[in-house]
């Protein structure tokens, strides 16, 4: 487990060269992370923790599982949708679960 001051960091940094709103969610749907308030997706993130999708588009955000050894630890919401969006959530999803293995 990664403390939320490295983990809010990290995404005020994804942001600052992506230029993209990130959202790093418990599967609760409750926010741990952001740089922007998206805790209205909060029951979408519900529903997406417990589907077999890795990441999925769902009302104009990209949301993406961040594992920790197999385990669903976070749900990264991307603020956006196309591919572009799509590689930035993938990269993002990608940082985050590298700092929990740290």
């Amino acid at each position: 487990m990664i403390s939320n001051q490295i983990l809010q960091s990290t995404i005020d940094g994804l942001k600052g060269i992506a230029r993209v709103d990130i959202s790093v969610m418990d599967v609760d749907g409750k926010p741990v992370a952001y740089t922007a308030d998206m805790s209205g997706s909060g029951r979408a993130v519900v529903e997406f923790a417990k589907s077999p999708a890795d990441s999925q588009e769902i009302q104009g955000y990209q949301f993406f599982k961040v594992y920790d050894e197999q385990q669903l630890e976070y749900v990264l919401v991307i603020a956006g949708t196309g591919e572009d969006v799509y590689t930035i959530g993938k990269m993002s999803a990608f940082q985050v679960q590298n700092l929990l293995v740290a």
